[in-house]
């Protein structure tokens, strides 16, 4: 399926799918959804979308967001589609999850629950294991509290780049993130920063 193919799917299906998010029925209809993900999921395996629905009596629209799960292996996939769409009426269509931490600060401080534990990510610190200036990406190293000393690393890289993604964004993610390390001492070599200086300090890499 072509971004246009795409996108002519979805002008047909749209009102549809409105109407099924605006249902006050206690059972909602997601047949119409699950066709968009399947559609989507034909232009491009490992995509998903995020829909927002408008408040109720309110003059803005629908938000469609298209989602790689911070692959960034898929962002090109991403960009052409979104740079395809059409202007659509009572929609937005956008690239990429957003993150939340310049609307909600106060992230940092709440735990994001996993299975079997929780992180909190002002309890973390971090300092810059390598760099590609090429691609610049980087490998990271998390400074850990001691109750997270048990958890598996692949558990918690897991984990850490699903919080990157809720505080910084996809598409931070996709781009900068390589890989992820993990200690519970801190090396004297090694200068750790607060977690909420990483987008800070990525980007006065040049």
């Amino acid at each position: 399926m072509t971004a246009k193919e795409f996108w002519e799917d979805f002008k047909n299906l749209e009102e549809a799918l409105r109407l099924d998010l605006d249902s006050i029925a206690e059972e909602k209809n997601y047949k119409t959804f699950s066709y968009l993900c399947a559609q989507l999921e034909d232009y491009c395996p490992g995509l998903t979308p995020n829909i927002l629905s408008p408040e109720k009596g309110s003059n803005k629209k629908f938000v469609f967001t298209i989602s790689c799960s911070g692959n960034r292996d898929l962002l090109l996939y991403v960009n052409r589609l979104v740079d395809e769409a059409p202007e659509i009426e009572y929609w937005e269509i956008k690239a990429l999850v957003e993150g939340k931490i310049e609307t909600d600060p106060k992230m940092l401080m709440e735990p994001f629950k996993c299975d079997g534990f929780s992180i909190i990510p002002k309890d973390i610190r971090f300092t810059v294991y390598s760099w590609d200036p090429e691609k610049d990406i980087f490998d990271l190293l998390l400074l850990l509290p001691l109750n997270l000393a048990k958890v598996d690393d692949s558990d918690l890289e897991n984990a850490f780049l699903t919080i990157f993604e809720e505080l910084w964004g996809e598409r931070f993610v996709a781009e900068k993130i390589n890989c992820l390390f993990f200690t519970h001492n801190a090396n004297l070599e090694d200068e750790f920063f607060d977690l909420e200086m990483l987008e800070v300090c990525l980007n006065s890499f040049e």
